[in-house]
C-alpha cells in the first residue's frame, strides 16, 4: 500500500509542484506554504480517522451490552427468535473489536493527529521562508509520516480537499475528484493505486501528449 509520505509528494498542487520543482538547484525542501499545507491535511486526516474509528468502537460497545441483556433475550423469545442469535452476535461482535481493536487505533491516529498539529502551531508562530527553518519542519514532517498506519486514500484526498479550502493557498480547481462509491466505502478499501483527478483535470480534459 502507498504509504503517506508518496501520497503526500504525488498529490501536492500544481503550483506546490513546480515550487519544488524550482527548488531541485538548491535541494528538495518545499517551501513553507507547501509544508504547511501538507502538515495541515495529514491533521484533517488523522482527525477524520479518530472520529470514525471511535464511532466504531463506541456502537459496537453499545451493540455488546444491548445484546448481551437477559431482557433483550426475552424480546426476541417473544417474537420467536431464539435467543441464542443474540448470544452468537455478541460472539462475532467480541471477535471484530479483538481483531481490528478500534479503540488502539483511534489513539494511534489521536498521537498522530496531535502531533501534525503541534507541528502546525510551530509553523504558525514562524511566518518565515527561511530554508534552514522549513527544512527542520519538513524533517519534523517525515518523522511523523514515518510513524503513520497505511493510508486510506478515498479518505486522504478528503482531506487534500478540506485542506485546500481551509488554506485558500491555492486555486479551488486543484481539488481532487472524489467517485461517490470511494466516498461510500472510504473507510473499508485502500483503493490502491488509483489516482484522483483534479477538478481542473475533469473539465479541461487530459493534457497532450504529442
Amino acid at each position: 500500500m502507498e504509504d503517506h509520505e508518496n501520497a503526500t509528494q504525488q498529490r501536492w498542487p500544481q503550483a506546490a509542484i513546480a515550487a519544488v520543482t524550482r527548488k531541485e538547484k538548491v535541494g528538495m525542501t518545499p517551501d513553507r506554504k507547501n509544508i504547511r499545507f501538507n502538515v495541515l491535511r495529514n491533521a484533517l486526516y488523522h482527525t477524520a480517522r479518530r472520529r470514525a474509528l471511535e464511532r466504531w468502537n463506541r456502537s459496537f460497545n453499545f451493540l455488546v451490552i444491548i445484546l448481551g441483556a437477559a431482557a433483550f433475550g426475552d424480546a426476541l423469545q417473544a417474537v420467536n427468535i431464539p435467543g441464542t442469535w443474540a448470544g452468537l452476535a455478541v460472539a462475532v461482535i467480541g471477535a471484530l473489536q479483538l481483531v481490528f481493536d478500534f479503540g488502539r487505533q483511534a489513539r494511534d491516529h489521536q498521537t498522530l493527529q496531535r502531533d501534525y498539529y503541534t507541528l502546525l502551531a510551530d509553523i504558525e508562530a514562524k511566518p518565515t521562508d527561511d530554508p534552514e527553518q522549513c527544512a527542520e519542519w519538513y524533517s519534523a514532517m517525515i518523522r511523523i509520516t514515518a510513524d503513520e498506519p497505511p493510508v486510506l486514500r478515498a479518505i486522504d484526498a478528503k482531506a487534500y480537499n478540506d485542506a485546500l479550502a481551509a488554506t485558500e493557498a491555492f486555486d479551488r480547481s486543484e481539488r481532487l475528484v472524489v467517485p461517490l462509491m470511494h466516498r461510500v466505502l472510504s473507510g473499508v478499501f485502500a483503493f490502491e493505486g488509483f489516482n484522483y483527478p483534479k477538478e481542473c483535470e475533469k473539465r479541461d480534459g487530459p493534457a497532450p501528449t504529442g
